[in-house]
């Protein structure tokens, strides 16, 4: 087990290979407490997957059997029309 006390300024850097010592890799999770902060291995169930060629497809296809809009300039008045 290795110690470091440090003296919070503005924040604290965690140097990579205590990281790895710890066997934590290359994706972490900060869970924050009342008096604790924990560093752990995100889950792997909870990492990111490839996109699927499915996934691409129903993309693709939502805007086959897309219904004309009614609104004039959407494409230049989006945020507009989104955010009223």
């Amino acid at each position: 087990m290795t110690a470091q006390h440090v003296e919070l300024q503005q924040c604290i850097w965690i140097d990579a290979t205590y990281l790895r010592d710890a066997g934590l890799g290359p994706h972490l999770q900060v869970v924050v407490q009342p008096g604790e902060i924990r560093i752990v291995a995100v889950p792997a169930e909870h990492e990111q997957r490839a996109p699927s060629q499915e996934g691409w497809d129903v993309l693709r296809a939502l805007g086959h059997d897309a219904e004309p809009g009614l609104l004039s300039n959407a494409a230049e008045e989006h945020d507009r029309y989104l955010y009223q």
